[in-house]
């Protein structure tokens, strides 16, 4: 008979209740304190990387809930880190919404490519990315859709 002690439940729903995190990549300081600054204020923990292979390590390490991944990176781009996160089996599920100052449509495609569930241009609207990173959380399930439409977004 399986035995499940007290204190395992207790973790599990810690887990459960725990609110998500977000992983944000990108090596423009002012950048990521802009997402973050946003994503913050919808309730979200956020964790950063200043680049893809910082990220890649910290997303094996800590397993987020999210990436949001800048494109244009030096060494390591957010395509690279994005093939790299789907080739470790650890790392495979976790969503990636890529941001980017580039919207052509190759890189749309590429983005697809590598299962993204956004692909958002720069400039953007802070309150919008925020919005588009809630509604890509309440889509994997990692969030109740109740907390967008409790905020009066839909």
């Amino acid at each position: 008979m399986l035995k499940i002690d007290d204190q395992a439940v207790t973790a599990g729903r810690a887990r459960a209740r725990a609110p998500a995190r977000v992983l944000i990549v990108d090596d423009d300081p002012a950048m990521r304190m802009l997402c973050s600054i946003n994503l913050e204020m919808e309730g979200l923990v956020v964790l950063e990387a200043t680049g893809g292979r910082s990220a890649l390590a910290r997303a094996r390490a800590e397993l987020p809930d999210l990436v949001l991944t800048d494109v244009s990176m030096p060494r390591f781009d957010g395509f690279q880190l994005a093939a790299a996160l789907r080739g470790d089996k650890q790392t495979r599920e976790i969503p990636l919404i890529f941001l980017s100052g580039e919207s052509s449509a190759a890189n749309r495609a590429r983005a697809e490519q590598l299962g993204a569930l956004a692909y958002l241009t720069k400039p953007f609207d802070p309150p919008l990315l925020a919005v588009a990173v809630v509604d890509a959380l309440a889509r994997i399930g990692k969030l109740e859709r109740s907390a967008v439409a409790d905020r009066g977004d839909d």
